[in-house]
């Protein structure tokens, strides 16, 4: 037992639970699919980019 009255054994545990709980998040991560991330991304662009342009095109033929 500590001096502020926590038991040590409960002290370990939270840190193996913690320790469990960090490597799960690791392993979802891990698996996450970047390819179609990047692939959003992109497209995301692109659109942007395609909308901006035909603001653009718009203000020129007023």
């Amino acid at each position: 037992m500590q001096q502020d009255g926590r038991d040590e054994k409960a002290l370990i545990d939270d840190a193996r639970l913690h320790a469990q709980d960090l490597q799960g998040r690791r392993n979802l991560w891990s698996r996450w699919p970047w390819g179609v991330t990047a692939l959003a991304v992109i497209l995301a662009g692109w659109i942007g980019i395609y909308l901006l342009w035909n603001g653009v095109v718009f203000l020129f033929t007023l």
